[in-house]
């Protein structure tokens, strides 16, 4: 069950996901839903491989975040590189073909 949305929960920051390989098993592979005071900071993924269980597409959904990546990273991260955040909902969509 997913946690009541708290727009003051967490501070989060300087997060890394490296070489990472799997299965989602829903669309939604990637989610960073950050607080709205507190976006989250210092994302990082590299080399992280999620596909559908079913054979579908995967998408990323970020809110408040801001971060950055490096090698394969699929579906791609939907984070904000630059100073700003991310205030709006940003889906990726990518098929399956890797």
């Amino acid at each position: 069950m997913p946690c009541a949305n708290q727009t003051s929960a967490v501070k989060v920051e300087n997060i890394f996901f490296r070489r990472i390989k799997g299965t989602s098993a829903t669309e939604e592979a990637i989610k960073f839903a950050c607080s709205d005071d507190f976006p989250c900071k210092g994302l990082y993924m590299e080399d992280v491989h999620l596909l559908s269980h079913t054979g579908g597409t995967t998408r990323s959904f970020c809110w408040q975040a801001y971060g950055s990546s490096r090698g394969l990273v699929h579906p791609s991260p939907c984070f904000s590189s630059s100073e700003g955040f991310i205030k709006e909902k940003v889906p990726s969509h990518f098929l399956q073909s890797f």
